[in-house]
């Protein structure tokens, strides 16, 4: 069976790069038929996935969130099967997986106005957080410290937006905090929204939260940080297959790390979408761990 190790050059400040040289000692050492191949722009990764739909291998993406959610878009509808190799900022899907022991598991994914995602979506101040996080990165903020940084910049600039929900019987219209759409458990950095949510339970977790003022959000981070949010009246938690969120104005979603503005989007669950290759010694040796 071959890799195929699609590497996010600039992902985690050199992380990436230097993974990539283990990557090949590694497969050397193991006697793994595999080709590294190195991206340098959006959507580049999607673009080169698409190419080895007849491979019947394992396509690993090597970089972050970002990355994965690129990878993700072209293994839809192949037979190939998708590995992580963390190296960005954040890496949050696979504190995840981390948590799946099975080699193999077929789990489900997300479809949103015609795009896949595979672990969060969301609107409100964190996919603004999410979007100002660009704006770190270019003032040489510390990689640990980029989404704290983007928290502390949002709070003096977002503005709260009047936001429609529809989920299953239920339709609110409101100014919320946060609207997030889970299939994994963590986004952000580290930050656990879905406590419990599963990658095989053909559900999202689905959480919005009510609008607060600006000097109480440090408050809800800090509890969705420690995952122990559920338990604010302003959390409400609901599970489904579907849901659509929509105003009367632009709004930001954040997909898998990925910004995309629209009026209305309309989210479904993809059961057992894909299959992950979830092999973590061989990820271990490759991060050196």
């Amino acid at each position: 069976m071959k890799y195929i190790f699609i590497v996010n050059a600039f992902a985690g400040r050199g992380e990436s790069l230097r993974a990539a040289q283990n990557i090949k000692k590694v497969c050397l050492e193991n006697d793994i038929d595999n080709e590294i191949i190195y991206t340098n722009k959006p959507g580049e990764a999607t673009t080169i996935t698409k190419k080895y739909k007849d491979l019947k291998g394992v396509i690993f993406s090597v970089g972050g969130d970002g990355t994965l959610n690129e990878v993700l878009n072209g293994i839809i509808g192949s037979d190939n099967m998708l590995g992580v190799i963390p190296t960005g900022s954040g890496n949050d899907f696979y504190k995840t997986i981390e948590k799946l022991y099975d080699l193999n598991p077929c789990v489900d994914i997300g479809k949103i106005n015609g795009r896949y995602f595979i672990n969060v979506a969301c609107f409100g101040v964190d996919a603004e957080v999410a979007k100002n996080t660009a704006i770190m990165k270019k003032k040489n903020v510390p990689a640990s410290q980029i989404y704290n940084a983007s928290i502390i910049y949002t709070f003096f600039t977002y503005k709260f937006k009047e936001i429609e929900l529809k989920i299953k019987d239920i339709a609110i219209k409101d100014k919320f905090t946060v609207v997030a759409i889970c299939n994994g458990q963590y986004y952000g950095g580290g930050y656990r929204m879905a406590t419990n949510a599963s990658l095989t339970d053909n559900k999202f977790d689905i959480y919005y939260v009510d609008k607060i003022k600006k000097i109480e959000m440090p408050n809800l981070l800090v509890k969705v940080k420690n995952g122990i949010h559920e338990q604010l009246k302003i959390v409400h938690k609901v599970q489904s297959d579907c849901i659509v969120v929509q105003s009367e104005n632009d709004i930001i979603c954040n997909i898998d790390g990925e910004t995309v503005i629209d009026k209305k989007f309309e989210v479904e669950l993809i059961k057992n979408g894909v299959t992950l290759f979830n092999d973590k010694n061989l990820v271990d040796k490759i991060l050196q761990k």
